[in-house]
């Protein structure tokens, strides 16, 4: 799960794509492997303008320039900082492991009782806004690559992005952990509304899975989607929760008219 690693101050999260983890403080030295945004090391020393550090995932320790990194503090005192990143980086495209990281982050190190729901609807965002990045296939080699990443970075934080086959391509979908530790809370109404909009969507429901699976993961929908308090959300929430509610319906009663209910 979330930083299997107890440490205080020694840690590093790295800023950028394709960042070389070379064997000696210099850049003509040899490249043992590419690091991506998100990705976590842990800073053993210092030379010249490179950190020393040793990256868990990968069981490799190296070199990386300092300015490619930035140290990462995992105490209650630092996680209003780790909140403060998170926030700035939901609004950026492209950064969502990077994002998926600061929120784990601040998740390992905040008090319980500092915690709240908008931490979860942040991660869920995230894990959300990556899925779909992927399923837009970059273009390029190295956007590609960096994807993957990017991806592998946020499984190491413990999200799950799974993948189906739809018309005999790759379908990416988050797991929606996160969304529903926001229905579990006293989240505001939005909240509630975008988590259950997340986690009962039609396109991520698994193309392989058995009928009556699906039938009854259709009642579930129909059951989360009527547990969100609808009196206080703007109108173009409101208008896509009904929609919601209509086609889950439609399927629920198509399949009971098959049995002739």
């Amino acid at each position: 799960m979330l930083f299997s690693l107890v440490a205080a101050s020694s840690f590093a999260l790295v800023i950028q794509d394709a960042v070389a983890l070379r064997a000696a403080p210099r850049d003509s030295a040899l490249q043992q492997t590419a690091l991506y945004q998100g990705d976590m090391v842990e800073i053993r020393g210092s030379k010249l303008d490179y950190l020393q550090v040793y990256d868990y995932r990968r069981e490799r320790g190296g070199y990386i320039r300092a300015q490619q990194l930035r140290p990462l503090e995992l105490n209650p005192a630092q996680a209003a900082d780790n909140r403060m990143v998170w926030r700035y980086l939901r609004d950026v495209p492209g950064a969502e492991s990077l994002g998926i990281a600061y929120t784990a982050a601040y998740l390992k190190a905040a008090a319980p009782t500092d915690i709240d729901a908008e931490a979860f609807d942040a991660l869920g965002s995230f894990a959300d806004r990556l899925a779909k990045r992927a399923n837009n296939k970059p273009a390029g080699k190295s956007a590609e690559l960096a994807l993957a990443g990017h991806l592998e970075s946020a499984a190491y934080y413990g999200v799950q992005i799974k993948r189906y086959e739809r018309d005999g391509k790759a379908w990416f979908c988050y797991d929606g952990e996160a969304y529903r530790r926001v229905l579990a809370m006293r989240a505001t109404a939005e909240q509630q509304a975008k988590a259950a909009l997340a986690l009962t969507r039609s396109d991520c429901i698994n193309p392989s899975a058995l009928e009556t699976d699906r039938q009854a993961h259709d009642v579930w929908r129909a059951e989360v989607l009527d547990k969100v308090d609808q009196k206080e959300l703007p109108d173009l929430l409101k208008q896509r929760l009904r929609l919601r509610k209509a086609g889950i319906w439609l399927a629920i009663a198509f399949q009971q008219a098959r049995k002739g209910q």
